[in-house]
C-alpha cells in the first residue's frame, strides 16, 4: 500500500518557512528514511513556523489587507492608533501629576501634624503641672518624626 504524496510547501508559504524547511531536510537526512523525509519535514515545519505580531496595529500584511477590503480603512486604523495612543499619554500625565500633588498634600500634611505636636508639647509646659503630658506630646512627635525618617514615606 502505498501513502499519499506530501504535497510541498505552497506558493503563498513565505521564504522563511521555506528556509526551514529546507533547513529541517539537510539536517534529517541520513536520520530518517528517505521515503519519510519529506513527510516528516513537512509535519517539523508545520510545528515550528508560525506567525506572530503584536501592538497596536495589526501587520503589515493584514493592513494591506484591510485596505483591499475597505479602500481608506488603512487610515482609519492608524488614525485610531494615534487616537488610543494620545489618550494613553494623557492618562499617564494625569496620574503622575495627581501623584504628585499626593505626595506634597501629605508631606504638608506631616510637617503641620509634626508641628502642632511639638507647639502642643511646649504649650503644655505651661499650662500642667505634670511633666509626662509634654513629654507624650514631644515623644510622639519624635518618634513619629524619626520613624519617618529612617523608613520613608512607604516603610522600606
Amino acid at each position: 500500500m502505498t501513502k499519499p504524496p506530501v504535497p510541498a510547501l505552497s506558493e503563498s508559504a513565505t521564504p522563511a518557512a521555506q528556509d526551514i524547511e529546507s533547513a529541517v531536510e539537510r539536517t534529517l537526512e541520513g536520520k530518517v528514511a528517505k521515503r519519510d523525509l519529506p513527510q516528516i519535514t513537512r509535519q517539523i515545519t508545520q510545528l515550528v513556523v508560525s506567525e506572530q505580531f503584536s501592538g497596536p496595529l495589526p501587520h503589515p500584511k493584514h493592513l494591506r489587507e484591510y485596505e483591499a477590503a475597505l479602500p481608506g480603512a488603512a487610515e482609519r486604523i492608524l488614525a485610531m492608533a494615534e487616537r488610543n495612543l494620545d489618550s494613553l499619554i494623557k492618562s499617564n500625565q494625569d496620574v503622575l501629576i495627581a501623584e504628585v500633588e499626593d505626595r506634597k498634600r501629605g508631606m504638608y500634611l506631616g510637617a503641620g501634624l509634626f508641628a502642632l505636636l511639638i507647639v502642643s508639647g511646649f504649650a503644655s509646659i505651661f499650662v500642667t503641672e505634670s511633666e509626662i503630658v509634654p513629654g507624650l506630646f514631644l515623644g510622639a512627635a519624635a518618634i513619629g518624626g524619626i520613624a519617618t525618617f529612617i523608613k520613608g514615606r512607604n516603610g522600606t
